[in-house]
């Protein structure tokens, strides 16, 4: 593999919760009034889509930042995007200054998700 392809890691479980995670975060995008681009749709779409019926794949680029890419089967189309992972960061914020009972320490994030996935052959 070229050091600058991109190493793909599929999510096998726990689809709901990241489904969970999109649905939040199209909520979040209709209040702002962000929904005209065919990605929006696509995303509404796919968070609504039987978890079965998804492919998930993360890639790491930093830190708390992950590519996602995402397919809804039986189509090939595949939507890509970014997401920076703000619940994790924040709770790398707390541990820093001792607070571990916070909250957000019971949500999960796509960095959690992301510990779960498992090494993919997927050339996106």
């Amino acid at each position: 593999m070229k050091e600058t392809e991109v190493q793909w890691r599929e999510l096998v479980t726990k689809k709901e919760e990241f489904l969970h995670i999109l649905r939040i975060l199209n909520h979040y995008y209709e209040m702002r009034g962000e929904t005209k681009s065919k990605q929006f749709a696509f995303r509404r779409t796919l968070a609504d889509s039987p978890t079965d019926g998804v492919q998930i794949f993360f890639s790491q680029i930093g830190p708390f930042e992950y590519q996602v890419a995402c397919r809804i089967l039986p189509e090939e189309h595949l939507e890509t995007w970014i997401h920076i992972d703000g619940i994790a960061e924040e709770r790398e914020r707390l541990k820093q200054i001792g607070n571990t009972e916070h909250p957000v320490f019971s949500l999960v994030c796509l960095g959690d998700l992301y510990a779960l996935t498992l090494p993919s052959q997927v050339s996106i």
